[in-house]
């Protein structure tokens, strides 16, 4: 069930208060997120560095220029959806994040 809170365009997808299980369970998930990150910018980086030994190794090779010449911005658009993805999954586990913990010294 999700419910959108007051004057915020992210949606609140807290039921109750937060317990330690579901605390760590954020942490993990914002690790994950960041590992996921990581990756994107890995193969975006790899895009890049196969488009340009293309366009540096095998000049004059009209195919090979080519197909360097789609890898590199192959590479930008792939950092770029990493990052859009990042800071919307990013978002969401802040919406999950604002619920407060449960203490366990309340009596």
């Amino acid at each position: 069930m999700t419910a959108k809170s007051a004057g915020s365009t992210t949606p609140s997808l807290a039921v109750g208060p937060l317990i330690l299980r579901d605390v760590l369970a954020i942490d993990r998930t914002r690790l994950a997120n960041e590992r996921t990150l990581l990756a994107w910018l890995r193969t975006a980086i790899m895009l890049l560095v196969s488009g340009v030994t293309l366009l540096k190794l095998f000049e004059g090779m009209f195919i090979m220029e080519a197909m360097g010449a789609a890898l590199i911005p192959l590479s930008l658009l792939t950092a770029a959806l990493g990052i859009r993805r990042y800071l919307r999954t990013r978002d969401l586990i802040e919406a999950v994040e604002l619920v407060e913990p449960i203490s366990v010294n309340k009596p």
